[in-house]
């Protein structure tokens, strides 16, 4: 396939870019660069105009990256047309590029590393929290046995029924995608990015690839658990009898594209095995095909295993049992070369992160006459346990004063303990509030004076405390100095407070050496955000005093919330001139209490 010298930088941050790889076997990666446009697709009387568009595109040498929506099948189909969603969002989108580069897989680990380690920490450190069914297991049991009723009437002899896990990602996603890439490792990855989206598909599923005048098709029926024997997938009679299935709807739907004779089962049951899961899989293939990209489309999608049989009144079901558009979730990416070369996966096992860092990521199975609702529940949970059981790639730190002698010599011990229990329920982290209750308090018995503790929850859960004597304040006034970066509020990664620290500590280390306190933050719209070390509070004389509220990039200070609800506090967004019209102002934490300090926007640190 053609492609052109190599490019000796990674992409850029916020730069769009496609990678094509495949980690597991090895075969080669494609790397998709210097785009030239962006075809998308909204309506259906747009569909034949961007297909003509992408065809076109190819014909003029470029390379293009596709995502299509599992809704768009709708389309495709004269008597599903009138189901399509009415918000279900781009059918088809395109991304054109100039160039196309195949790469070994030892290069796309170092230029991932290289991109990945050009970001600030806040991006490296990319991940995915507080991850929720958008449907109940009741509401899906239900769902199930309308199934099973259709099925037993005859109206179909499989559904696939999915739903999403939505969520909130962090970080960028490129970094994210590094991660998933050594969780997940798979032969049909892809990698999409986009100013307000992105699509990382860690599939292990085949849709189509096309090499020269040979279609290759590999549908994926049938999972179990990579704790399993693989013996007992390979001999279960459901399995094979779904597999089998889903290898005849196939066989027939390249049967349009070939002559007779033309389409062959090169494999069937194979057993494949992934991080979590072992699938099973057959493969076919036909020729010769000398049909283009619409063509094949139009014969073949959506794919047959993540829909059903037959395909067009599974897709009825589907429509009304499902109650949101799946989006790219089991649609298609892929790519096309200018030689009319293409490869598109089932975008199984594939997260779409939305502007803001909305996430999805889809699950589902496929339900027959003797599938067991509860089991089928588990076996889509089980599906996402490649970026369910994904760690954070940080702890998790609360920083406790410790005056031993009195009954409690932790002031503040339970909201310590519940912001920590909090943010470790949004992270997914083990946490066991009593536990570390009971290991501070002991810890606490070999102390004399006052201390500084720390405490550290590491992402497995476990637990360190360490304790320093706690130096006394410098004499004279403390200085409040103002720090060169700003901080972005809408970075969820400041609602907790965690290990990654890089841009605090540093700034501290240039405030120290400045002489000042502390350094205040501001973020991208000029408003008070909070200090390296502390919160900020603005005393007017009118008896409450302000601190920015977590909208503008503040920490949710243990201090802070202890105000705030005794009521001697107040929220409100403020900006520089406030802090120069305030009769006091104030850097407080749980270790010091409130420090009254002096504004001294002249030192900047950092």
């Amino acid at each position: 396939m053609p492609s052109v010298p190599d490019s000796p930088t990674p992409p850029a941050a916020g730069a769009t870019f496609a990678l094509f790889d495949d980690n597991l076997a090895g075969s080669g990666d494609l790397w998709l660069e210097a785009p030239c446009d962006k075809l998308v697709c909204a309506h259906a009387d747009t569909l034949d105009a961007t297909l003509a568009s992408i065809e076109a595109a190819r014909a003029a040498g470029r390379w293009v990256a596709i995502a299509a929506a599992y809704e768009l099948g709708y389309l495709l189909e004269p008597r599903l047309t009138p189901l399509l969603p009415p918000a279900a969002g781009p059918l088809l989108q395109a991304w054109v590029f100039e160039h196309g580069r195949w790469r070994s897989p030892a290069d796309t680990e170092a230029r991932l590393a290289r991109a990945v380690a050009a970001l600030d920490e806040h991006q490296r450190l990319a991940g995915i929290a507080a991850l929720r069914p958008a449907i109940g297991r009741e509401a899906y049991l239900a769902a199930v046995a309308e199934i099973h009723r259709l099925i037993e009437a005859g109206d179909c002899y499989q559904v696939n029924f999915t739903w999403p896990l939505e969520g909130e990602a962090w970080g960028a996603p490129l970094a994210l995608y590094q991660r998933l890439r050594a969780a997940q490792p798979v032969r049909h990855g892809a990698c999409i990015l986009d100013p307000g989206i992105a699509l990382l598909s860690r599939s292990p599923e085949l849709f189509v690839r096309r090499e020269g005048e040979r279609l290759h098709c590999r549908p994926m029926k049938g999972t179990a658990a990579r704790s399993d024997d693989p013996q007992t997938l390979r001999d279960s009679e459901k399995n094979r009898a779904e597999n089998l299935m889903i290898v005849d709807l196939i066989r027939n739907d390249l049967g349009r594209l070939a002559p007779p004779g033309g389409v062959r089962v090169d494999a069937l049951f194979d057993i494949e095995g992934f991080s979590t899961v072992w699938q099973m899989s057959s493969a076919i293939s036909a020729s010769p095909v000398a049909a283009g990209l619409a063509t094949v489309l139009r014969a073949l999608f959506p794919c047959g295993s993540v829909t059903g049989a037959p395909r067009i009144r599974a897709m009825e079901v589907i429509r009304a049992l499902e109650n949101a558009p799946r989006g790219v979730y089991c649609g298609a990416i892929g790519w096309l070369a200018p030689d009319g070369d293409f490869c598109f996966n089932v975008p199984i096992r594939t997260l779409e992160i939305a502007a803001g860092g909305r996430a999805r990521l889809g699950l589902g199975s496929g339900i027959v006459a003797d599938s067991d609702p509860a089991a089928e529940w588990e076996e889509c949970l089980l599906k996402g346990r490649f970026l369910t059981g994904l760690p954070p790639p940080f702890g998790l730190i609360e920083t406790l004063r410790c005056t031993p002698g009195g009954d409690m010599p932790y002031p503040l011990l339970e909201l310590h303990l519940a912001r920590l229990a909090a943010s470790a329920a949004h992270f997914g982290m083990p946490c066991a509030p009593e536990r570390l209750r009971d290991a501070l308090l002991a810890h606490a018995r070999g102390l004399a004076g006052p201390h500084r503790v720390r405490l550290e929850l590491s992402p497995a859960g476990e637990a360190r405390i360490t304790a320093t004597p706690l130096a006394p304040l410098p004499p004279g006034p403390l200085r409040l100095g103002l720090a060169r970066a700003r901080l972005r509020a809408d970075d969820p990664l400041l609602r907790h407070k965690t290990s990654a620290r890089a841009l605090y500590d540093a700034t501290l280390r240039t405030a120290d050496a400045a002489g000042c306190f502390d350094a205040l933050f501001l973020n991208e719209r000029g408003e008070v955000a909070e200090g390296a070390r502390s919160t900020i509070f603005l005393d007017t004389g009118e008896g409450v005093l302000l601190t920015p509220p977590l909208k503008s990039g503040a920490l949710d200070g243990v201090l802070r919330r202890s105000l705030l609800e005794k009521g001697e506090a107040r929220e409100a967004v403020l900006r520089l001139g406030d802090l120069a019209g305030a009769r006091r102002l104030h850097a407080g934490n749980a270790l010091r209490g409130l420090v009254a300090v002096e504004f001294a926007p002249d030192r900047v640190c950092g």
